[in-house]
């Protein structure tokens, strides 16, 4: 018995021990568990994948009864992408966007009703010769593996765009490195994948290789995707003191800073002085500089008074310079405001500029018209 042999059940227990560390982590990935909870069933999604080939090998590959994550191999793009949502601590509706994927996955269940017509899995593959349900089953799942693809390097360029509110240190800035890369390696496996899937699943023997292989490479990209994201601060994203690890919190909690109301309003004297807050790739670091004060201090006294994070800090000055700017008489376009007062991206500044008014520029524009 080789490696390749038994490599689903290693995938699957390694799988399964990395999806509880995940969860049962008090630090690493800020204070919103969602992402934790998002990221642990991903891989529990690769867990029970591995061990349903192992099954499928181990005792009857032209079994129906194996082949059950299949079922559940669209959720890789989705719960991907929501996960970047949450890694980057971008708003947005968590509910809706879990109805949307409890949909999906129900319209796709229904298209696999006819399956339950077929006693194994040779009959089924026969019915592709013919343009039968086995045809129609590749198909999906060359569409699902799009969608797949699709959302990946969507969650790529939303990673990518993002901004870091923190100068990253040697071992953060290549823990970045290694989450970007592997985004993008991860688009390369799902069309990989797919391109397999179609090629190598047209006899029962390819079928038994394709499994064997495919689960080592998912093994060791996830375990090399948990391990550098845990490592990566959150707080990098937000500035948010409570997105910090415990263990910082806990040593800052007991620090000199016993009353931040002082050092805040020499932030906010600071901000708005030098107008900082233009600066699109404003840091903590560059108020922990200029105050002579360290950024955990920084955001500390941030989150004690103005009750939010760095990032929604520093947009709540750049939104306000924004409305005088669409106010104006012959206003610029919205992207030139948006550039003008800090934000790298139109969707950022919209996103920031519902979140602070509750209204889009457009609509704060109609609204104040005289």
């Amino acid at each position: 018995m080789s490696l390749l042999d038994i490599s689903p059940l290693l995938s699957s227990i390694l799988g399964l021990f990395l999806g509880i560390f995940i969860i049962s982590r008090t630090s690493g990935l800020g204070k919103d568990k969602s992402i934790r909870y998002v990221l642990a069933a991903l891989v529990f999604i690769y867990a029970y994948t591995s061990f349903d080939y192992y099954v499928l090998l181990k005792v009857d590959i032209n079994s129906m009864l194996s082949g059950g994550a299949y079922l559940l191999y669209h959720l890789t793009g989705p719960l991907f992408y929501l996960f970047i949502l949450l890694f980057t601590k971008t708003e947005f509706n968590l509910k809706k966007s879990m109805l949307s994927i409890g949909g999906y996955t129900l319209l796709r269940w229904m298209l696999f009703l006819p399956i339950l017509e077929y006693n194994t899995v040779t009959d089924l593959m026969a019915t592709g010769n013919t343009l039968g349900i086995w045809f129609w089953i590749e198909m999906e799942y060359i569409l699902a593996t799009a969608i797949n693809i699709l959302l990946l390097v969507i969650a790529f360029i939303k990673l990518k765009n993002t901004p870091i509110y923190l100068k990253l240190d040697a071992a953060q800035k290549l823990n970045y490195k290694w989450v970007k890369l592997l985004i993008v390696l991860c688009v390369g496996i799902q069309i990989t994948s797919g391109f397999n899937t179609v090629i190598n699943t047209k006899t029962l023997e390819t079928l038994e290789f394709y499994a064997k292989t495919e689960t080592l490479l998912l093994a060791v990209f996830f375990f090399v995707l948990a391990y550098s994201i845990m490592h990566f601060p959150v707080f990098a994203f937000t500035g948010a003191f409570e997105d910090l690890p415990e263990k910082t919190k806990k040593k800052y909690a007991k620090s000199s800073l016993t009353d931040s109301s002082e050092l805040f309003n020499k932030i906010e004297a600071l901000v708005t002085s030098e107008d900082l807050y233009l600066d699109y790739d404003i840091k903590l670091n560059t108020l922990a500089d200029k105050l002579d004060t360290s950024i955990h201090h920084i955001s500390q006294a941030i989150n004690q008074n103005a009750n939010m994070g760095f990032s929604d800090f520093i947009n709540r000055y750049r939104i306000e310079a924004a409305k005088s700017m669409l106010l104006e008489p012959k206003p610029n376009t919205i992207f030139a405001i948006a550039l003008d007062v800090g934000f790298n991206s139109k969707a950022a500044f919209y996103t920031a500029f519902r979140k602070n008014t509750n209204m889009t520029p457009t609509e704060f524009k109609k609204a104040h018209k005289l």
